[in-house]
């Protein structure tokens, strides 16, 4: 057989590496025309463009970027630089793009440079259509990155008419991750097939807002300053442009913030409030739609959100999908678990209080007869330790916060153990454990923690007591100024300032007194389950005890420094005072949030809430 008739592959390798090899030298000539373009050299740039006028659209990087591209995307590069070159280049080539479909519009969008892409549109508007290998436009990569004044520009100047179906949805998809509420429901008013339609994931609008738990009060981590203000900020979202009016949302947008900034510290706040109210419009838009939809279709496009809503504790969404689709309260996911169900694993208080709003019928339903795909009731769910603690449920398991997460735990299994009904309480899973059973069996390492840890604190905590006890009794025989010789009364008995001391001094006793007898009781007893509750009752009450007791011995001290140096120095008082502050503001200050929330836990009735709306039938 002749060989003449097959190519040799040698000469095709050959071939392809001395093209190669020309390409990386071409690449290696445009360097300085590069680094023109990423300094923003203009004088230097058109030097070389008029030496050689291929070099305006040539490719200079390995990844197949023109000049443009690098002016834009990587550079310092001025407008006037910009501007300069894109009069030189065809309106053609301002659609060229790099190796993975990126044209220099795909990158303004990235930068959010919308001078950049205000100049590139007025050129050449065929930009806007240019998707890259996977599909984006430059409309989408601005919603990505967060560049809310690009999206609004890109949304005013791009055709949407025929914007649907995936990338339509995953244009709103994308709005919504980056916060912009307002522009999303903006769209989907002007295209509201957009609402119940799906991206390339599958993944609904509604599904991604349910996804954002801090889109929504229930889900934002609030102080309590912080909480303050926000329950008494005044906002409306009156100013945020509707359907119909894309081309002002920038101008609405920086006419808010300049608004905003007026208020100083307010502005976060007032921001985190609109947006609020913002997510929850849009809510109640997703939800319209979907409810207009076929009723197989409406099941299917509510069932996922209200899930990962009772999943993430987010209170509103499941509220609103409740309010406006009743059936949405029996609809159970893959495991047979219904929201009830979830909102228990995930000890997310607020929507498990929903079930309030049952009646009776129903509510005893749900909770007695109502088993996951496991064969476990509400109880035996209530039983288990929360998904974020099983990695460290472990016995090397050395957290702090394990006594609080016990004494949680244990709260939540006696709440629901009192709605269940008594033959609820015994029976068994598919595994033969009961309720019972199943809490003692995932609470053992945790106990163990809890034990070690309370010890420990307890043990601690008892050489404070013992100290202000041995202080504040020997203070009660020797007082400040002395006895009278004759009769042994105080001297400074008949001073506002003595009875100051003597008060301060006699609480200091017996708050420590008390502080160590709550320590000692738990440092003797065995923290079990059963003995969560009391045993975190006990030491709450210590430790709040313990503080009270510090406090009066400086009160104490300063009402005996008064009465020894108000002879020589009158105005000792006021420092004295003030000083003696300090400590216990400090404390309060950087403390008293975190141990308000644990006494309050400690000492309320039941950690579920027995208010809830009227929503459910």
């Amino acid at each position: 057989m002749d060989q003449s008739q097959f190519p040799d592959s040698s000469d095709n390798d050959s071939n392809k590496q001395s093209q190669a090899i020309e390409e990386e030298r071409e690449r290696r000539s445009y360097l300085p025309l590069y680094k023109a373009a990423l300094r923003g050299d203009w004088e230097a740039a058109s030097r070389i463009f008029c030496d050689d006028p291929g070099a305006v659209t040539a490719m200079i990087s390995g990844i197949g970027e023109i000049t443009l591209h690098v002016a834009i995307g990587k550079g310092r590069s001025s407008i006037r630089f910009i501007q300069m070159l894109v009069e030189l280049m065809p309106a053609d080539f301002l659609v060229a793009a790099n190796n993975d479909g990126e044209t220099p519009l795909h990158y303004a969008a990235i930068a959010g440079n919308v001078q950049a892409i205000r100049i590139l549109v007025t050129k050449n508007r065929a930009v806007l259509d240019i998707k890259n290998r996977y599909g984006s436009l430059p409309l989408h990569y601005a919603a990505q990155f967060c560049q809310k004044e690009a999206v609004s520009y890109l949304l005013s100047v791009t055709d949407l008419s025929e914007f649907s179906g995936i990338h339509g949805v995953r244009l709103v998809n994308l709005l919504i991750i980056a916060d912009f509420y307002d522009i999303a429901l903006d769209v989907l008013r002007r295209y509201p097939k957009l609402a119940i339609e799906r991206d390339y994931e599958g993944t609904t609008a509604l599904a991604t807002l349910a996804n954002k738990p801090h889109a929504f009060p229930s889900g934002s981590n609030l102080g309590f300053c912080d909480r303050l203000l926000y329950r008494f900020a005044s906002v409306h979202s009156d100013g945020v442009p509707r359907g119909g009016d894309l081309e002002s949302i920038a101008d609405s947008l920086k006419e808010y913030q300049k608004e905003s900034k007026k208020f100083g510290f307010l502005h976060n706040i007032k921001n985190t409030k609109l947006k609020h109210i913002l997510a929850l419009e849009l809510l109640r838009l997703l939800i319209m739609e979907a409810l207009d939809a076929r009723p197989s279709e409406t099941r299917m496009l509510l069932k996922n959100p209200v899930h990962t809503s009772a999943r993430l504790g987010i209170y509103e969404v499941v509220v609103e999908i409740i309010k406006a689709y009743p059936e949405s309260v029996w609809v159970v996911d893959d495991d047979g678990r219904n929201i009830f169900h979830l909102a228990i694993i995930h000890r997310h208080k607020f929507i498990f209080s929903l079930l309030n709003g049952l009646s009776p019928q129903n509510k005893h339903h749900l909770v007695t007869s109502s088993t996951d795909r496991h064969g476990e009731n509400m109880l035996h769910l209530a039983a288990r330790v929360q998904p974020s603690d099983e990695i460290r449920g472990t016995p090397s398991d050395k957290n702090s916060g394990a006594a609080l997460k016990m004494h949680s735990d244990m709260q939540w299994f006696k709440d629901v153990e009192k709605i269940v009904q008594p033959l609820y309480r015994e029976m068994r899973n598919f595994d033969g454990d009961t309720p019972r059973m199943k809490f003692y069996e995932q609470h053992k390492y945790l106990a163990e923690d809890a034990d070690r840890w309370m010890k420990t604190i307890t043990s601690s905590c008892m050489v404070v007591p013992t100290l202000v006890i041995t202080v504040a009794f020997a203070a009660a025989f020797t007082v400040p100024g002395g006895n009278t010789q004759d009769r042994g009364i105080p001297i400074y008995l008949n001073q506002i300032s003595f009875m100051i001391f003597a008060v301060s001094d006699a609480l200091a006793f017996f708050s420590s007194c008390t502080s160590l007898l709550m320590f000692i009781c738990i440092f003797n007893s065995d923290y079990s389950e059963e003995n969560a509750v009391r045993s975190f009752k006990l030491f709450t009450f210590g430790f709040i005890s313990l503080f009270f007791s510090i406090a009066t011995m400086f009160a104490a001290f300063g009402a005996s420094l008064h009465i020894v140096l108000s002879q020589k120095v009158e105005w000792i008082a006021a420092p004295i005072s003030l000083l003696a502050c300090v400590p216990a503001a400090l404390f309060a200050y950087f403390q008293f949030p975190q141990w308000f929330s644990v006494a309050y836990s400690a000492f309320k009735p039941s950690i579920i809430p027995q208010h809830t709306e009227e929503i459910i039938f």
